[in-house]
Formats: C-alpha cells, sequence, structure tokens
C-alpha cells in the first residue's frame, strides 16, 4: 500500500510542494519575529501577530471552500502560492529599507492568512482527487510528519543562516520555497475534476449563500461526520491557553528554569507530535471519533502529568511528550474524516466549516486565558485543562458507543 502511494506522481509532487513551502514558512516565522522583537522590543507586539491570521480565516475559509468545491483545486492551490510570494517578497522589502511601522506587518499577516484560507481546503479537495479512499488517512499522516519534522529540524539550520547572512534573506528564501511550490503543484498532471455540475457558472453572492447552505445541510443530515468536528475542535477550548501560557509560565517555575527550559519543553511535545504522526501515517482506522478521543485523552493525561512538572522535572517532559503524541491523533482523523464521509461536491466547504470551528475555539481559548485561565496558578491551569479533556473524552466515548448501538440496532432490524 505505501509502495503505491509513493508511485502515485500527483502525491509526490503535492508532498514535494509542501515540504518545500513548510522549510519556507520556518524560515519566514523565525526572520519575522526576531526582526519585529529588535524592531519593538515588546511581547504585546509580538503577540498580535496571530490576531490578522485569525480573523483572515474567520472571513475567508468559507470562501475558499466553496472556490475548491467548484473549481480546479491545483490553480487554486498555484494561484494562492503566487500571491503569498508576493505578499513575502513586500515583507522582506520592508526588512531591506529597515521599516518598522508594526501596522505593515500585521497587514501582511492578514493577507497570508487570507491566501492560506483559500490553500487549505483546495489541498483537502486535491488530495481526495489524486488518491483511492484508502490510502487518504495515511497520506494525511504522511503529510503531517513531514510538517512536524520540518518543524523540529528546521530552526536548527535556519539559526546557521541567519548568522551568515542578512535577515531578510530569509523572506526571500521563503518566497523561492513557494516559487518551488507552484512548479511542483503546476506540473501535476492527474485529473482534479470540478466538484459540481454548475461549476463553470459564474460565482454570485446568491450562489455563494446557496453552496454554503449545501455544506451546513449536509453537516445536519450527516450526525457522525458533525460529531467528528464537534469533539474533533472542542478540545482547543483550553488547549491554545493551555500551550502558550502554561508551558512558558512551567519553565519560568521551575528550578533555575530560563529560555533552555521552555525550549525542551516545547521540544519534547514537539517530538510526541512526531511519534503520534509517524505512527498514524502508517495505522489503518474506520472509527475516526474514536481515534480523536484517544487523542484528547492522551492531551489530557500530558496536562494532568504537567500539574507535578514545577517539582519533578522528568514528570514535565514525560508529560510534554505523552501531550503532544495526541495532536496528531486529533487533526488527523478529523481531516480524513472529512474527505471519506462528506460528499465530493462539499469537502471543500465542510473542511472550511472544520477550520472556522478550530478558529473559533482558538479565539475563545485565548479570551478565556485574558480573563481567567492565564491568570490561575500554572499548576491549577494545567489542572483544569486535564480535567476538562478527560470529561470531553468520557462525554465522547459515551456518544461513540451510542453510535455502535444505533449501528448494531440498524443492521439488525
Amino acid at each position: 500500500m505505501e509502495a503505491s502511494l509513493w508511485k502515485n506522481s500527483s502525491f509526490l509532487k503535492l508532498w514535494l510542494a509542501q515540504m518545500t513551502a513548510n522549510i519556507g514558512d520556518q524560515c519566514y516565522s523565525f526572520a519575522l519575529l526576531w526582526y519585529l522583537l529588535q524592531a519593538t522590543k515588546s511581547g504585546t507586539a509580538l503577540s498580535l501577530l496571530a490576531i490578522p491570521e485569525m480573523v483572515a480565516g474567520l472571513l475567508f475559509y468559507l470562501i475558499g471552500g466553496v472556490l475548491a468545491d467548484r473549481y480546479s483545486p491545483r490553480l487554486l492551490m498555484v494561484g494562492a502560492d503566487i500571491a503569498r510570494i508576493a505578499v513575502v517578497i513586500f515583507v522582506g522589502v520592508m526588512a531591506v529599507w529597515g521599516i518598522e511601522q508594526f501596522a505593515f506587518f500585521l497587514a501582511a499577516q492578514f493577507f497570508l492568512g487570507v491566501f492560506s484560507s483559500l490553500f487549505q481546503p483546495a489541498r483537502t479537495v486535491a488530495l481526495k482527487s489524486i488518491l483511492p479512499m484508502e490510502q487518504l488517512s495515511r497520506a494525511n499522516g504522511i503529510l503531517d510528519t513531514t510538517f512536524r519534522t520540518v518543524r523540529i529540524l528546521a530552526p536548527m539550520t535556519i539559526g546557521l543562516l541567519a548568522a551568515a547572512v542578512p535577515l531578510s534573506t530569509l523572506f526571500f528564501v521563503n518566497a523561492g520555497s513557494y516559487l518551488i511550490s507552484v512548479l511542483f503543484l503546476f506540473t501535476i498532471r492527474h485529473s482534479m475534476q470540478r466538484q459540481t455540475n454548475d461549476s463553470t457558472s459564474k460565482l454570485t453572492a446568491a450562489q455563494y449563500r446557496r453552496d454554503i447552505g449545501t455544506g451546513v445541510k449536509e453537516l445536519r443530515a450527516n450526525r457522525y461526520l458533525f460529531q467528528v468536528l464537534l469533539f474533533g475542535n472542542l478540545g482547543y477550548l483550553v488547549w491554545l491557553v493551555t500551550y502558550n501560557v502554561g508551558f512558558p509560565f512551567l519553565a519560568e517555575s521551575m528550578e533555575q528554569g530560563n529560555g533552555s527550559t521552555l525550549a525542551m519543553l516545547m521540544g519534547f511535545y514537539g517530538i510526541g507530535n512526531l511519534l503520534g504522526s509517524l505512527y498514524m501515517s502508517r495505522a489503518y482506522y474506520t472509527r475516526y471519533l474514536l481515534v480523536i478521543l484517544i487523542g484528547w485523552l492522551m492531551q489530557a493525561c500530558g496536562f494532568l502529568l504537567l500539574t507535578a512538572g514545577a517539582s519533578l522535572h522528568w514528570i514535565a517532559f514525560l508529560g510534554a511528550a505523552l501531550a503532544g503524541v495526541g495532536g496528531p491523533l486529533i487533526g488527523i482523523p478529523t481531516v480524513t474524516a472529512i474527505q471519506v464521509k462528506a460528499t465530493d461536491a462539499n469537502v471543500g466547504k465542510v473542511y472550511a466549516i472544520n477550520m472556522l470551528m478550530f478558529t473559533f475555539f482558538g479565539m475563545l481559548s485565548s479570551s478565556l486565558g485574558a480573563i481567567w485561565l492565564g491568570k490561575l496558578p500554572v499548576e491549577q491551569l494545567f489542572l483544569i485543562s486535564g480535567l476538562f479533556l478527560t470529561a470531553l473524552t468520557i462525554t465522547g466515548l459515551m456518544v461513540e458507543k451510542r453510535n455502535r448501538t444505533m449501528k448494531h440496532q440498524s443492521f439488525d432490524a
């Protein structure tokens, strides 16, 4: 099975495109954070960088989903990458000229978020177009493993490169990586059929609303798929603040804690992510909701172990790694379930709704962190998050059990 997957030239080109783009994205993130840190000397400013991308996602994910279902996903991906080339070159030029106005960089983040919102639904639809159903789970696992491997290994190389060349060079490296991605995507010759019969018609506002309505109706009719999306995203209500606030404060509270301690905690979490992705790239499963719940349970156990991390450092690193393993067990089955369970005409739209749910719970998590969770002692933050995810898992298992019972009763009837 795996050999035939790699022999699929369309998948291989899509994988190469994503790998080069992921490497470039790491260059961009490193350069942007370091440049703005030197320019603003403000942690508050850096924390605002994620907001424009979230807002762009809320505004444009549904548009991206509709376009991915109606038009060629290959051309949409190519167009999105070309647009991102223009944005990162603009940021690179600002860095060369020494421009430090923060509003310009926020605007650039917004536009990158817009084009990512168009790219990701198209990639999800494209993957379903070029692979048989039984290979989608493995393919999603491979793409996720590649992303997480790059995220772990790339910073070390980027750090060496940044010491040898001007920091602005890294922005142009990102532009070059997108250009390579475009070349790989453009050469995909596998047929990617439009998903609807009237896809050649002009997309009016009324047609756009009708398309969104069909995606919503599909989730209303497909209760299991809605459950997958709900339980696949509900845990982010506490995850984001726990990771962004809990990890730094735990590192600070650990004896002689410093930046290297935080780096080690995040490193162990990243290693756990990679192990989870490697497992998912070889696993075969059809009970998507169950796998997602196991992922949240591993996150819960990891967070509960982290409550004792301040006094027992090895438990902190173990807990971070365990929580990390759970991440791919949540994200990969969610995307695969969308590709398998949604009808061909609605894959992009359902994926867009999934990303809207993720963004909504992520923003709500950040808000809870600002008004409540982020102000608690770090041990309480991890405890509350772990207990919430445990309760979420138990509730989900009850739903999963009821689904199985209803399925058996229907079969017997």
